[in-house]
């Protein structure tokens, strides 16, 4: 990427030189699809909710505490069973009050932010299902609760538009099988490490300075915007992200082992739909075009869709998959062999590879109309 100092300047080009004066190489990518999952808020259609992964340190947070302080947003560090609709109400309060809870504060549009995703995997695993549970249904635009006081409904039902964005560590591959019974609400945006350049810069930092530094350019960003609707081209509509999509569902989708030491394929689900990832793929490279105050998505929105869509993969699918459709062998052959040998068997019980660990005749040919080979 050229340098912020010979590109024009504008809201995204003064994000980028923000970042630069602050960070060690950032990864303008998954920057701009964090923020253009933000952006794409405004957008009729599903919601995109990003899931941003990296390992402690690694500027995740900073990028979402950008955020804070624009309209309509809201930071929370914990989430309970309760978080979002409560049926706590105060003392002498009418039984047809609104009850707590954070949506009804919200209203019927909003973007929620939670930095660490990881304390919702850890929690008790019943309080768990019941946060996952709600969040599925806040993607769908309806929660409703039960719960023993009051007696009109309307009180326990909330219906809008959330995104929900969020950032966790390697945690949640490790979690798949848990994180996938939210039926894969997120789309997956993974950051590199941060190494000794971005220590030795770290340490010469004012935390509070960075944060208002960045916050300013990061709400520029989205001034604006309103009423703006980019076009998605018709061979992306039409070809490129429906393809993409239905090789990526086909490709995370869980497969259930044995938990004993053979760890043996007991169950292989049916593939996860193309529906709902190809819908976020295309709202992403409309909040893409919509920060750059294009009213048309072009190719560059286009790549990184790809990466986003790569990036949903788990690490060793993702790695093996590398090396079979861009012949990238070194990380595949960096993986402990029990490792490739159970992503290589996930990928072929999912019909993503054949038996001799080739690209399935499938797979070739969503890849060819994804125009990815």
């Amino acid at each position: 990427m050229p340098k912020a100092s010979l590109l024009p300047s504008t809201p995204w080009t003064r994000v980028i030189a923000a970042f630069n004066r602050h960070f060690d190489k950032p990864d303008f990518e998954a920057v701009k699809a964090v923020y253009g999952c933000f952006a794409a808020h405004q957008l009729k259609g599903q919601p995109c909710w990003p899931l941003l992964i990296g390992p402690p340190g690694s500027l995740k947070t900073a990028l979402l505490m950008g955020l804070d302080g624009l309209p309509g947003t809201h930071i929370i560090d914990q989430i309970t069973p309760k978080t979002f609709i409560s049926g706590y109400k105060p003392e002498g309060s009418d039984d047809d009050e609104r009850p707590a809870g954070l949506l009804f504060r919200i209203g019927d549009s909003g973007k929620i932010i939670c930095p660490d995703f990881s304390t919702i995997l850890a929690i008790n695993r019943d309080h768990r299902a019941s946060i996952l549970s709600d969040l599925r249904r806040i993607y769908d635009g309806m929660l409703h609760k039960e719960y023993g006081t009051g007696h009109d409904t309307t009180v326990r039902e909330w219906r809008g538009r959330i995104t929900f964005m969020a950032a966790g560590t390697g945690d949640v591959d490790r979690h798949y099988s848990v994180f996938a019974s939210l039926g894969e609400r997120f789309v997956l945006i993974r950051w590199p490490r941060a190494g000794f350049e971005a220590a030795q810069r770290a340490i010469k930092q004012d935390a509070a300075v960075v944060k208002q530094q960045v916050c300013d350019v990061v709400h520029l960003l989205f001034e604006g915007l309103e009423g703006l609707d980019p076009v998605l081209p018709g061979h992306l509509e039409e070809s490129r992200i429906p393809a993409l999509g239905d090789f990526i569902g086909h490709c995370r989708s869980p497969v259930v082992r044995n938990t004993g030491g053979g760890r043996e394929i007991i169950d292989v689900p049916e593939a996860e739909s193309a529906t709902r990832i190809s819908q976020q793929l295309a709202q992403l490279a409309k909040g893409c075009a919509l920060i750059d105050r294009r009213d048309t998505v072009n190719e560059a929105d286009w790549l990184l869709v790809k990466r986003v869509a790569f990036d949903c993969l788990l690490p060793a699918r993702r790695k093996v998959l590398d090396a079979q459709i861009w012949d990238v062998t070194a990380d595949s052959d960096a993986l402990p062999e029990s490792t490739r040998r159970y992503a290589i068997e996930d990928l072929t019980a999912l019909g993503v590879l054949q038996k001799n660990r080739a690209l399935s005749p499938m797979s070739i040919s969503l890849l060819e109309k994804a125009g990815l080979i």
